[in-house]
């Protein structure tokens, strides 16, 4: 298993399945935050509190997908951490966790624009920025105009700062963390789309990677299963 990166950004999902979405996300937010991390974490959902868990492919299964699709990319890694934990898979349980094992690392959470105006909703969501800051795409063409006021609309103290990058916008929220939005291509792929897909004997090819592909056939039974009860 490979070492967590000392410098981190983590990005979350159930992964059910993974696609290029997903990737091309990690990759994006890679490159904006530079220096600033060392690499980012894909870290499956083990339970998550909004979704019908017996709609999932098995954990060790979703997992299994990010790490055959990420092998060859240094810069990503598949994490495993919300499998040791029990119970819901919460952002501020995982992240909590996180701080307390790595306290003077800092963590960058990454988001697409309609969960980060959901924050309200999630368990401790308002005060997240007490554990890391956040990186939001612009998923479904979201203007930085948009964001500014969802950041304000949560936190009315936070206040504009030098942007990550051109054309982006950057703001400082209560407790110092900061949130960055960045306007990246839009790729209107959804889990649930390739899930229905596969079903219809479809073709998934070049919205899920290759290696993600081939491990689902080897598991067509159990993912025709659990796919299926989803509706």
């Amino acid at each position: 298993m490979p070492t967590a990166f000392a410098r981190r950004a983590i990005l979350g999902g159930a992964f059910n399945p993974l696609h290029i979405g997903h990737l091309r996300f990690a990759i994006e937010a890679r490159e904006a935050l530079g220096g600033l991390v060392d690499g980012v974490d894909l870290t499956p959902t083990a339970v998550p509190p909004h979704k019908n868990a017996e709609n999932l492919l098995p954990f060790n299964l979703r997992a299994a997908m990010v790490e055959e699709s990420v092998a060859e990319m240094p810069d990503l890694r598949c994490s495993r951490a919300e499998a040791l934990r029990r119970g819901p898979s919460y952002t501020w349980d995982m992240l909590s966790a996180a701080r307390a094992q790595c306290p003077e690392t800092e963590f960058y959470f990454l988001l697409g624009m309609p969960d980060f105006a959901l924050l309200p909703t999630w368990r401790h969501g308002p005060e997240l920025p007490g554990l890391c800051h956040f990186v939001i795409s612009s998923r479904g063409g979201t203007a930085a105009g948009n964001f500014a006021a969802t950041t304000l609309k949560i936190w009315p103290l936070a206040q504009a700062c030098p942007p990550l990058v051109p054309d982006g916008l950057s703001m400082i929220l209560p407790g110092g963390c900061l949130a960055h939005f960045l306007p990246l291509p839009v790729l209107e792929i959804s889990a649930s789309d390739i899930r229905r897909r596969w079903l219809a004997g479809r073709s998934i090819a070049w919205l899920v990677p290759p290696p993600a592909t081939r491990l689902l056939e080897q598991s067509r039974r159990i993912a025709q299963i659990r796919w299926s009860e989803s509706g």
